[in-house]
């Protein structure tokens, strides 16, 4: 299974992820998140992370933006975290991306259906996350129709993912979980005892 945490900021804790075995790790990009790193920062960061697991995530960025923060921190995927349509997508087409969805606002198994197939072929991976916008709030998606689509897609499942609720997650058995706010002392700050927790209890039930 997958495993990407979110929210870094420290170097120590990027190094010490990477030892852990996590697969990928996120950075933000959006200056409003009290977990924001710059794209200086980053950069400095970066020699830390092993080269295929540096995530980038953006939020409404324009795509001039995203590929030159792209570039100044080496970011391996991009994860698009706001409104961003098909032909955003499409302007994007050369970067890896992860594309978050907030499966809760659908009633309709055909209108969540609808869209999965329309960015399928642009994405790598689609990344659920709990209420109808924004991350890392500490919510836990709640169930309902997206539930049917786990087997089909790359889905990563977030909201509030930790120790205390991470057997309940992998019920659904996603191809990934998200890890950020159930894992943090503060905003920006792991707490690498609960990550090793998760990663322990997923090595011990999604085998």
């Amino acid at each position: 299974m997958l495993v990407k945490v979110c929210g870094l900021r420290q170097a120590e804790e990027v190094k010490a992820l990477v030892e852990m075995g996590v697969d990928l790790l996120g950075f933000i990009f959006y200056p409003q998140s009290p977990r924001y790193l710059a794209p200086q920062e980053a950069a400095q960061v970066m020699p830390f992370c092993s080269q295929g697991k540096r995530v980038g995530v953006f939020v409404n960025n324009r795509v001039e933006e995203i590929v030159n923060i792209s570039e100044i921190a080496r970011l391996d995927y991009v994860q698009l975290h706001g409104a961003q349509d098909l032909e955003f997508c499409k302007e994007l087409h050369f970067l890896k991306l992860i594309k978050v969805m907030w499966p809760e606002k659908y009633t309709r198994a055909k209108d969540l259906e609808r869209d999965l197939k329309l960015f399928a072929p642009w994405v790598e991976y689609f990344l659920f996350d709990a209420g109808g916008f924004g991350g890392g709030h500490g919510r836990v998606i709640k169930q309902g129709v997206w539930e049917q689509f786990l087997a089909d897609y790359p889905i990563i499942l977030a909201g509030g993912i930790g120790p205390h609720n991470i057997e309940q997650v992998l019920k659904y058995k996603p191809m990934g979980v998200d890890l950020n706010s159930g894992v943090e002392i503060a905003p920006g700050r792991k707490d690498l005892t609960k990550v090793k927790l998760v990663l322990q209890t997923i090595k011990e039930l999604a085998c």
